[in-house]
C-alpha cells in the first residue's frame, strides 16, 4: 500500500550520505564534471551519497596569480625557508582518486588502491581528487623552488568514490584502514556524512592510536541549509583537524560552521584537472589538503611530534580573528604554515588561562590540550552548552571543577553513574567555566600534560520512555505542539491520540540540525501504517490523514539517517493538528424553500458536504439597494459558485473564484424584492467551512459600478428611467467601457423613437435575427447612415468622438455654418469635422477638454455619450 506521496508503507529506509564539500568552477575544456546541484532521491541502507555542488561554471585558462593566491596567503613560501629538513611524510588522499597522468602529479604519486574497482588502478573519473592532490603539490613544487630543501614525500591515492562523487560508508572506513596500514602520516578526507557512524568512528580511533593524523572538509551545507548546517562526519570528530574555507580571517557564508571547526584554511584555490589542465575550486574541500600540507612540513620540523602536538601547533600558530581565541566559523583561526613550522615547541599556547576571567575557549565536541607549570597551576576554560543534557570531559590526569553563569555560583555537582575514564555534570542550556587542576599523577614541564576531550549527551525529552508503541505516550485529543530529541542510539519516540470523532490528523514536524532525517508515521489501531519520509537530512515532513475515523491512533517519530541512528545533538519540534468534521448549523437549507434568511453585516458559515450539496439564502429589500458579498473561508485547490437568483429563480449573477484563490468577491445594484443566493463547490470539503457577509446600503444609482463617474450617474439614471440605455446582466453599466458603433445607432433610434421601417437591409454584416437589424434599418432610412458605403457597417467598432459627433449632428439635423471657425485647437477650421462641433458647441449640446482640444481620435465612453443623450432627453421634455 502507498502512502499520499507514493512511498510504500512498511519500515523506513534509512539514507545515508557521504558529501564531496566543494562547488567547482572549470577553466579546462578537458575537464568533465557533472553539472548542477545533486538532486536528492532514496537510495539503499549503507549508501553514501554526493549532495554537493559541482557544476562548470566557465571554460578559460587560470591566471598565473591564482596559483600561488593560496600558498601566499598561508605563508607557505616563508615557511620552506623556516625548516632545514626534507618532508617526507606519505599523505593519503581518500576521493575519488587521481589522474596518474597529469605531469603535475606523477613525481609523488604511489600506487595507491581502488576500492570502487580493485581491478584497476585509482584512476581519477570525475576531477575533485586531482584537485584535492593539486593543492598537495603545490605546495611540494614550492617546496622545489625554494632550493634549501625538499619534498619527498608521496601522495598515496585511495579511490572510495565513483564518478558520481558517490560511495558507501564501508569503502570509506576501509579506506581509512587502509592508509594506516600503509603507513600513511596524514589521511586528507574532502568528503563528509552528515551522521555518526560507528565504523567510522573505530577506523578514526585505530588511525589516532597509530600516529596518524587526520585532516577533514567541514562540509558547504550552510548555502543550502542553513543555521540546520553541521559540521559533517568525520571532520566532527574530536581527533580529526576540521576544517572550513575563508577568504583569510573573512567568513565565508557556504562554508559549515559549529563547534568542532578547528581551522579555516582558502576558500577558493587554482589547482589540478584530470586531463592535464587547470582548475578553479571552492569549497572546505580544498582547505583540507591546505592543512594536510602544512602539517606535513611541520612533522619534517618536528618528526617525533604525535598528532595531537601537531593538531596544537596548527591551532596555536593559526591568524587569530580578533581578540577572541576561536570562533565557530573559523575556529582558531586561518592556517599559517610559516607560523607553524617556526614554533620551537608547542608549549602550552593557551596561556594566560590561569584564571576565571582569562578563560579559553573549550569547543563541545573537540579536543583541548595544556600543559602544568607547578604543581598549583589551574587552567580555566569556557563551554557552550546548546541545550540541556549531560556533559562529559576525559578524566585524563586532571581534576575538574564545572561553575555556572553566574561568576558566584558554587561548583556543580559531579554525576556518580559517570562511565570509566570520564567525568560528568547534568547541565541546562547555557555558559561554562570548566577549572582544570593537575592531578597527582599530572607531570610538571610535559607537553601535553593532559588531553581532554569534551562531549555531550542530550536529555531525555519529557514523553520518554516511548521507544514503543507499548510505552507510547498519551496525547490529549487536540491541536498541540511538542519537542523531542534522539537522546540515545535506535531512538524511536511513539505518542498515542485517542480521536473521539471524525476529522482530520495532521503531523507535522521541524528540525534544528541536519544530523536529523525526520520520517514520520501514523497507524490506526489495527490499520496499516502511513510513513512519509521525502525531505532529507534537516528538511521537515508533513503526514495528513483527511479522512480520520474516530478511534486510537499510534504516531512514531523517527531519524532516519541510517539503520541503527546514533544519538543526535539538536531538537525536532512536532505539531499535531486534530479538525474535527465541522457541521453545518444552517442545515437543511438545501432548497429555495429551506433556504436561511440573511441579515446586513452578520458573518455565516457554512458547509459542502457532500459533494453535491448547495446551500441556499435569501434576502429580502424594500428599496433599491447595493449589495456587497464578502465571500472567504474556501479550501485549497476548490472553486465555488455564487448563484444571485431572483424571486422567480433567474440568474442574475454568478461569482466564482479562482482555483488558487481561497475568496471571491461580487456586488450588484438590486430593486426592491425577494432574493436567493446560492453556494456550490466542486468538490466537498467536510472539515473547512466557508464564511461570507453581505453588506446592503441604498443607493441612487442603478448599477453597481457608477463609484467614481458621478458626474454622469444622474445622466445615465434619467436615460434608464426613460427605456433609452441599459445594463448588462450581471448588473452593470461599465461607464468606462468603449462604445460602440452599433450601440449608438441603437440608443439614438431609441431617443427619437423613429417609426417602423419600409426599407430594406442593405447592410451585409447586420443579420436579420440580430438585435440591430430593427433600428439599423430605420436610422438608415431617416439619412443617418449615409456616409456609411460599401455594404459593411462593422457595428462593433468602438465609436470615436468624431463619429460620435457627426451621427448626433445628423440626427438632430443641425444647420452647419458655411465659414466655421476654429472652436478646439485641435480640430482647424478647414477640417470637414469643425462644421459639426462648431454647431454642437454652440448648441450646448457638446464641449471638449479643459485644455481647449476636442480629441477626436479617442473612444468615447459609454458615460460620456450617456450625457449627451441626456441632454437631448432633457430638449425633448
Amino acid at each position: 500500500m502507498r502512502n499520499r506521496f507514493g512511498k510504500r508503507e512498511g519500515n523506513i529506509r534509512p539514507r545515508m550520505r557521504l558529501t564531496l564539500s566543494v562547488i567547482a568552477v572549470c577553466c579546462a575544456a578537458m575537464l568533465i564534471m557533472p553539472t548542477g546541484i545533486a538532486r536528492e532521491r532514496s537510495i539503499s541502507i549503507g549508501e553514501v551519497r554526493s549532495s554537493s555542488l559541482v557544476e562548470v561554471q566557465a571554460l578559460e585558462a587560470a591566471s598565473a596569480t591564482g596559483t600561488a593566491a593560496f600558498l601566499k596567503d598561508s605563508g607557505f613560501i616563508e615557511a620552506w625557508s623556516a625548516i632545514s629538513a626534507d618532508v617526507t611524510t606519505t599523505i593519503a588522499v581518500v576521493d575519488t582518486g587521481v589522474d596518474f597522468n597529469h605531469p603535475g602529479l606523477k613525481p609523488f604519486l604511489l600506487p595507491g588502491k581502488n576500492l570502487v574497482n580493485t581491478n584497476r588502478q585509482p584512476q581519477d573519473d570525475n576531477g575533485h581528487g586531482t584537485a584535492v592532490a593539486g593543492i598537495i603539490a603545490a605546495v611540494a613544487s614550492a617546496g622545489e623552488a625554494s632550493g634549501k630543501v625538499k619534498w619527498k614525500g608521496r601522495i598515496l591515492p585511495i579511490k572510495a568514490l565513483d564518478q558520481n562523487g558517490s560511495g558507501d560508508e564501508s569503502k570509506l572506513t576501509q579506506a581509512i584502514n587502509y592508509a594506516v596500514a600503509q603507513g600513511a602520516d596524514i589521511i586528507v578526507l574532502s568528503l563528509g556524512l552528515r551522521r555518526d557512524a560507528p565504523k567510522l568512528r573505530e577506523a578514526v580511533a585505530e588511525a589516532e592510536s597509530k600516529g596518524v593524523l587526520l585532516v577533514a572538509a567541514s562540509g558547504n551545507d550552510a548555502a543550502t541549509l542553513g543555521s540546520k548546517a553541521a559540521v559533517q562526519y568525520p571532520a566532527a570528530y574530536a581527533s580529526v583537524l576540521a576544517v572550513s574555507g575563508s577568504e583569510v580571517l573573512k567568513p565565508v557564508s557556504q562554508s559549515t560552521s559549529g563547534p568542532e571547526i578547528d581551522l579555516s584554511a582558502s576558500w577558493s584555490v587554482d589547482t589540478l584537472a584530470i586531463g592535464g589542465g587547470r582548475a578553479t575550486m571552492v569549497g572546505s574541500s580544498m582547505g583540507a589538503p591546505q592543512v594536510a600540507a602544512a602539517a606535513a612540513m611541520l612533522m619534517a620540523a618536528h618528526p617525533d611530534w604525535k598528532p595531537v602536538q601537531v593538531r596544537e601547533a596548527l591551532r596555536g600558530a593559526a591568524l587569530k580573528s580578533g581578540s577572541a581565541d576561536w570562533n565557530a566559523n573559523i575556529g582558531y583561526g586561518f592556517l599559517s604554515a610559516n607560523n607553524a613550522v617556526r614554533m620551537v615547541s608547542v608549549a602550552d599556547w593557551r596561556e594566560p588561562n590561569d584564571a576565571r576571567d582569562q578563560a579559553s575557549t573549550f569547543p563541545l565536541g573537540k579536543e583541548v590540550a595544556g600543559a602544568w607549570s607547578s604543581q598549583s597551576d589551574v587552567d580555566w576554560y569556557t563551554i557552550d552548552i546548546p541545550y540541556g543534557g549531560t556533559l562529559t570531559i576525559s578524566k585524563d590526569t586532571a581534576q575538574f571543577s564545572l561553575f555556572g553563569g553566574n561568576p558566584s555560583s558554587v561548583e556543580l555537582d559531579q554525576s556518580d553513574d559517570a562511565t570509566p575514564g570520564v567525568v560528568q555534570w547534568l547541565v541546562p542550556k547555557g555558559r561554562y567555566w570548566l577549572k582544570v587542576s593537575k592531578a597527582a599523577s599530572g607531570k610538571i614541564g610535559l607537553y601535553p600534560g593532559y588531553r581532554l576531550t569534551s562531549g555531550f549527551e542530550m536529555n531525555a525529552d519529557a514523553r520518554e520512555p516511548n521507544d514503543s508503541a507499548t510505552t507510547a505516550f498519551t496525547l490529549p485529543p487536540r491541536t498541540q505542539q511538542w519537542t523531542g530529541t534522539f537522546h540515545q542510539r535506535n531512538d524511536e519516540d511513539w505518542t498515542t491520540v485517542n480521536v473521539p470523532k471524525d476529522g482530520e490528523l495532521a503531523l507535522s514536524a521541524t528540525t534544528d540540525t541536519a544530523r536529523i532525517d525526520l520520517a514520520l508515521m501514523i497507524q490506526p489501531a489495527g490499520g496499516a501504517m502511513t510513513i512519509v519520509d521525502e525531505r532529507g537530512d534537516g528538511g521537515s515532513e508533513q503526514l495528513i490523514i483527511k479522512q480520520a475515523k474516530a478511534g486510537k491512533y499510534y504516531i512514531r517519530i523517527t531519524n532516519a539517517v541510517s539503520a541503527n541512528p546514533e544519538p543526535v545533538i539538536g531538537t525536532y519540534t512536532a505539531s499535531l493538528e486534530y479538525i474535527t468534521q465541522y457541521e453545518d448549523p444552517y442545515e437543511p437549507n438545501n432548497s429555495p424553500v429551506t433556504a436561511t434568511p440573511l441579515s446586513y453585516g452578520e458573518r455565516y458559515e457554512g458547509l459542502v458536504n457532500p459533494d453535491d450539496d448547495v446551500d441556499w439564502y435569501r434576502f429580502t429589500l424594500s428599496e433599491r439597494k447595493k449589495i456587497q458579498l464578502s465571500f472567504g473561508g474556501i479550501a485549497d485547490g476548490t472553486v465555488v459558485t455564487v448563484a444571485l437568483r431572483d424571486r422567480k429563480q433567474q440568474t442574475l449573477n454568478t461569482w466564482r473564484n479562482a482555483k488558487d484563490n481561497d475568496s471571491l468577491a461580487g456586488e450588484r445594484v438590486l430593486e426592491p424584492g425577494t432574493y436567493y443566493m446560492s453556494i456550490e463547490a466542486d468538490r466537498a470539503e467536510p472539515n473547512q467551512a466557508y464564511h461570507f457577509i453581505m453588506q446592503a446600503e441604498a443607493t441612487q444609482d442603478p448599477f453597481s459600478d457608477l463609484t467614481g463617474y458621478r458626474w454622469a450617474s444622474p445622466s445615465i439614471q434619467s436615460l434608464v428611467k426613460a427605456g433609452w440605455v441599459n445594463g448588462y446582466p450581471d448588473g452593470q453599466f461599465r461607464p468606462g467601457a468603449s462604445l460602440s458603433r452599433g450601440e449608438a445607432i441603437a440608443t439614438l433610434v431609441r431617443a427619437f423613437d423613429l417609426k417602423k421601417p419600409s426599407a430594406t437591409m442593405r447592410f451585409q454584416d447586420i443579420a436579420p435575427r440580430s438585435w440591430l437589424y430593427d433600428p439599423v434599418v430605420k436610422a438608415d432610412q431617416a439619412g443617418w447612415l449615409a456616409s456609411y458605403t460599401g455594404g459593411q457597417l462593422q457595428p462593433a467598432t468602438e465609436l470615436t468622438r468624431a463619429e460620435a459627433a457627426k451621427l448626433f449632428a445628423t440626427a438632430l439635423k443641425l444647420d452647419l455654418p458655411q465659414r466655421p471657425k476654429q472652436v478646439f485647437k485641435d480640430i482647424p477650421a478647414k477640417d470637414e469635422l469643425a462644421a459639426i462641433v462648431e454647431a454642437l458647441k454652440e448648441g450646448h449640446w457638446l464641449s471638449g477638454y479643459p485644455d481647449g482640444n476636442f480629441k477626436p481620435d479617442a473612444t468615447i465612453t459609454r458615460a460620456e455619450w450617456s450625457v449627451l443623450l441626456a441632454k437631448l432627453l432633457e430638449h425633448k421634455a
